[in-house]
């Protein structure tokens, strides 16, 4: 050193050793005579210069002299070098200090610099050097230029490189831990979640060279492996089932009471690689790490993460490996919700579908059923295993297949779904269902199939079907009441012109001949003649006047306004059996009974019907005919000894004269009842009440025909 500050003053060029800094310190101590650069003094002004440029750079800058490269390097390079490089390194060759990577990165950049004579760079150049202990990857971008001497030949070269292993590492992280963000955001359940660790494993070899996934189980006796990458499944690392009390390698390491985490030094012998190309190196270090997402104080599993060999196990790992482990914790939190939601969510649609009193259903694209609710089930009283898929076609009857192909043309078209079938119920027998549906999609506007209803229309169609029936009785009652009108106005004109108009014309003539004797002059009749023919025209006017009230009584009694429903029921019956020679017994009540002029008019009319019916129809020798009081209601009983009707005349559409007195006792509020009697004849009842405010008072009764085996009405 004192020989440099003599030889700095007597050589100006060596003044740049004289000022601070480490490396200048350790340049002007280190003895130059035993390397290849010899006494600084002796150096060539080009080296010189160039090595005060070096120590000036505030960059690495690193300096490789002569055919050995005998390093020099600055303050700023000393990093580069690590602690097992720095400070051997001043002094030596390239070759020794940089051995590891000197065949195949440094050797080849200086012979072309210095073959070439140009300059040369790289970024982000990877590097497996030995400079702190182990073999560490780095990485480095640099900028390499040729030194020439004095004569311009390449005896060197300058070097300015800058480590950017942080930055590169960091990235490959970072992008590491986006790639895995990005996988789980998409994982819907466990499966996907532990899908993408594996993936993030596998594709991250240097960060990651293997990871397994432990669930502890409910009983907390041991752990199930869920998930494993790099490594092969079942291996003394990996094995399907853990025990932490009894594996030799986890023991003491796990805790599935306690979440704690841990590491464990790993050997060379522990490793089956499953991977298509092993890493690097094999890993050092086995980091284990709980796993807490349902409760902060009792672990839910465990990941065991193998660091990566050639980076320090510094903040930045522990910051990365501890990234991993909270978004799988996140991941599993937020599927954990999903699948909370979702069973809420499907406990509500069930509890929703169970107590609609409509029958839904639910496709898929391929218009296969994938739901139906218990409703469906109740009616069907069938399996939901076998209704769903296309189970519930056979269901469908088989007039009603051209329904279910409209049904698939309408799927087709993604169109509104409206008809209707007959669908087989559990009791066997087929109801008549309306049919709607419409498309379902999804958030994105994918068509995922149709969802719908049904709805038990039977009893709506069974009372469309009465209304048309009772539609038809009406039209055939109102046809059947003209004819009946015309045949009564035909029956009353023929009356009218065979008895009344002869009587009349009798008394005309009678009249005539008396006007006619009379009128001469010389007319000579006596006071008896004329007495006689005012007599006989008298008697011929009153014949006309019975005939009349004939007439107006077969059309409306008197009796039924002068004396009452009794004694018209009992004119009509003495008629009746006048004019059939049928017995007829009569039982009527002693007091009055008061009913409006419309019952009145309805009962008298059903009787006549009645009876008219046992002429045509019963061939009948007696008939009994009853009229009672019962509360607020009148009954009126009418029965025959005859053939008795049949019941399919009691329902029929043809019996016009049944139908009418059914009408007759409806509109004023009463109810008929037509049966056959044993062992003979026929029972008609009608019940009406005394005023229209009684209507709720009469029930449907149903006739007992062993009841009306006697004589009595």
């Amino acid at each position: 050193m004192n020989y440099l500050a003599d030889a700095s003053n007597a050589d100006p060029s060596l003044r740049f050793l004289m000022r601070e800094g480490e490396m200048r310190s350790r340049i002007r101590e280190f003895n130059w005579r035993n390397t290849g650069l010899g006494d600084p003094a002796l150096w060539p002004s080009s080296l010189k210069t160039t090595v005060a440029l070096m120590l000036d750079c505030a960059r690495p800058a690193y300096i490789a002299w002569g055919p050995n490269f005998i390093q020099l390097y600055n303050d700023a390079y000393i990093p580069l070098l690590g602690q097992l490089k720095h400070p051997h390194a001043l002094g030596l060759s390239t070759t020794e200090t940089w051995q590891e990577i000197w065949d195949d990165i440094v050797d080849p950049l200086f012979n072309r610099v210095v073959s070439s004579g140009q300059a040369v760079s790289m970024e982000h150049k990877l590097m497996l050097i030995l400079r702190n202990g182990y073999l560490e990857e780095c990485y480095f971008s640099s900028a390499i230029s040729p030194l020439t001497d004095e004569l311009g030949n390449v005896t060197g070269v300058f070097a300015i490189p800058w480590e950017t292993t942080d930055e590169f590492i960091a990235n490959r992280r970072a992008n590491a831990l986006r790639m895995l963000v990005q996988s789980l955001s998409g994982a819907e359940d466990m499966d996907s979640i532990r899908a993408a660790f594996e993936k993030n494993i596998l594709e991250n070899p240097q960060d990651l060279p293997f990871g397994l996934w432990y669930e502890v189980r409910q009983d907390r006796t041991g752990l199930d492996l869920v998930a494993a990458a790099g490594i092969q499944r079942g291996s003394d690392l990996s094995p399907e089932l853990l025990d932490p009390k009894c594996n030799d390698f986890y023991a003491g390491l796990i805790n599935t009471e306690i979440p704690a985490m841990s590491c464990r030094s790993l050997g060379t012998d522990l490793f089956q690689w499953a991977r298509p190309h092993p890493p690097f190196a094999d890993p050092h270090w086995l980091f284990i790490k709980p796993l807490c997402y349902t409760n902060h104080q009792r672990p839910d599993g465990y990941i065991m993460l193998a660091a990566n060999p050639l980076r320090p196990n510094d903040e930045a790992q522990k910051e990365f490996l501890l990234a991993i482990r909270l978004h799988l914790e996140n991941a599993v939190r937020r599927v954990n919700r999903y699948e909370l939601d979702r069973r809420e969510r499907e406990h509500q649609f069930q509890t929703v579908m169970a107590v609609l009193p409509c029958l839904v259903w639910m496709t898929d694209t391929t218009k296969a059923c994938v739901f139906v609710n218990q409703t469906w089930l109740q009616f069907t009283g069938r399996t939901h295993e076998q209704e769903i898929g296309f189970g519930w076609l056979a269901g469908i009857h088989p007039d009603d297949m051209g329904e279910v192909e409209r049904y698939f043309t309408v799927f087709d078209e993604h169109g509104i779904l409206s008809h209707e079938y007959r669908l087989k119920h559990a009791s066997g027998s087929y109801r008549w269902i309306l049919v709607e549906g419409t498309p379902r999609y999804g958030m994105d506007g994918e068509f995922l199939g149709y969802i719908g209803t049904c709805i038990d229309i039977t009893d709506r169609k069974n009372a469309e079907q009465e209304i048309l029936s009772s539609q038809t009785e009406l039209r055939t009652l109102y046809d059947r009441l003209q004819i009946a009108r015309e045949q009564e106005r035909c029956a009353l004109a023929r009356e009218v012109h065979d008895q009344l108009g002869q009587i009349l014309s009798a008394a005309k003539i009678d009249i005539k001949l008396l006007e006619d004797s009379i009128r001469p002059a010389k007319a000579t009749l006596s006071r008896n003649n004329i007495a006689s023919e005012l007599q006989s025209a008298s008697h011929t006017i009153e014949k006309a006047i019975q005939v009349v009230r004939q007439l107006a009584t077969e059309l409306r009694p008197p009796e039924l306004d002068g004396q009452g429903l009794p004694a018209a029921i009992q004119w009509h019956a003495r008629d009746f059996e006048r004019r059939t020679k049928i017995v007829c017994s009569v039982a009527l009540p002693t007091e009055m009974i008061r009913l409006n002029d419309a019952s009145r008019l309805a009962l008298f009319r059903i009787f006549q019907e009645a009876l008219t019916n046992i002429l045509r129809h019963a061939k009948a020798t007696k008939v009994w005919i009853g009229l009672a009081c019962h509360g607020n209601q009148v009954r009126l009983r009418v029965r025959d000894n005859g053939v008795g009707i049949g019941p399919a005349h009691v329902y029929s559409l043809g019996s016009m004269g049944l139908k009418g007195m059914h009408e007759r006792a409806a509109l004023i509020g009463g109810k008929l009842m037509v049966g056959r009697l044993r062992p003979t004849g026929t029972l008609v009842v009608v019940r009406v009440p005394r005023s229209r405010e009684s209507n709720s008072g009469i029930k449907e009764v149903s006739l007992n025909p062993a009841s009306y085996t006697g004589d009595a009405a």
